[in-house]
């Protein structure tokens, strides 16, 4: 498909190829017409540019990918990262962090992004807000959030925290094998109890039960501050996998024993 450029847009053309976003929004073209200028409606300048591959569709309404003249068509970039980065454009970045095998990928531990992205949202109102096409679970964290590539993205104890929180929302324990171990390498002591303090002793003793293998330092904290008294399910209330009588934790979920995990080096 050939590109061309009309005169009418080669002002805002040449904006954006200046500025490369990678998402543009109706409302951000709508300023950017006003500053340059022009008076077409946006909604008929993106409808333009669409036509001619200047902008590609997203999920998100009102969001599309920008294809700059150096790529050699009207061809996506196929960036993993474009449903969070479409809905932030619209939405800002303060309601989610990336979390599970997603969040592993961007700390450099996990050697590939599964193919739906996972989010923790703050509340159900910003989940309900998220795209289809990610794996969205509620999950607040005490910790702030870490930021890459622009994306924000929770902390190695959050999301540790979070899998305890929500097991039942980790898309596959299987493969988490692959990339726990790293993640687990990463927390520390103090953080651990931070993002620990104020949960329910489930969430408290099924973080301790699923590192004490991996981190048995940072196990014995947790347990020291928090020793359970109660009986926690990991996973639905069906047949027993194991149970652990340190933890008093009923594990019907975990296809692995993290008592039997090997230790990470720290």
């Amino acid at each position: 498909m050939t590109r061309t450029i009309s005169t009418s847009m080669s002002g805002i053309l040449e904006r954006l190829e200046l500025e490369r976003p990678t998402i543009v929004t109706s409302e951000g073209l709508a300023r950017m017409l006003q500053e340059e200028g022009v008076l077409t409606p946006a909604r008929i300048v993106a409808a333009r540019l669409r036509q001619k591959g200047w902008l590609l569709p997203t999920h998100r309404r009102g969001a599309w990918e920008f294809v700059p003249a150096s790529s050699a068509g009207a061809y996506s970039s196929n960036d993993p990262l474009l449903p969070v980065e479409s809905y932030m454009a619209k939405h800002g970045p303060a309601s989610f962090g990336l979390t599970f095998q997603t969040a592993a990928w961007m700390h450099g531990i996990a050697d590939r992004v599964p193919a739906h992205l996972e989010v923790a949202a703050k509340d159900g109102q910003s989940a309900r807000s998220m795209l289809g096409e990610m794996a969205t679970s509620v999950f607040s964290p005490r910790l702030p959030y870490m930021v890459r590539k622009g994306i924000p993205l929770l902390a190695p104890e959050s999301v540790v925290a979070h899998m305890a929180a929500k097991p039942c929302a980790v898309r596959s324990w299987q493969s988490a094998l692959e990339w726990l171990p790293g993640l687990t390498e990463l927390i520390k002591p103090e953080s651990m109890l931070e993002e620990l303090s104020g949960r329910s002793s489930a969430v408290i003793s099924r973080t301790g039960y699923l590192i004490q293998g991996m981190r048995q330092d940072i196990a014995d904290e947790i347990y020291a501050h928090n020793k359970p008294r109660y009986k926690t399910w990991f996973g639905p209330r069906t047949a027993l996998l194991r149970h652990d009588n340190k933890w008093l934790v009923a594990d019907t979920l975990l296809p692995f024993d993290p008592r039997k995990m090997d230790k990470v080096t720290k």
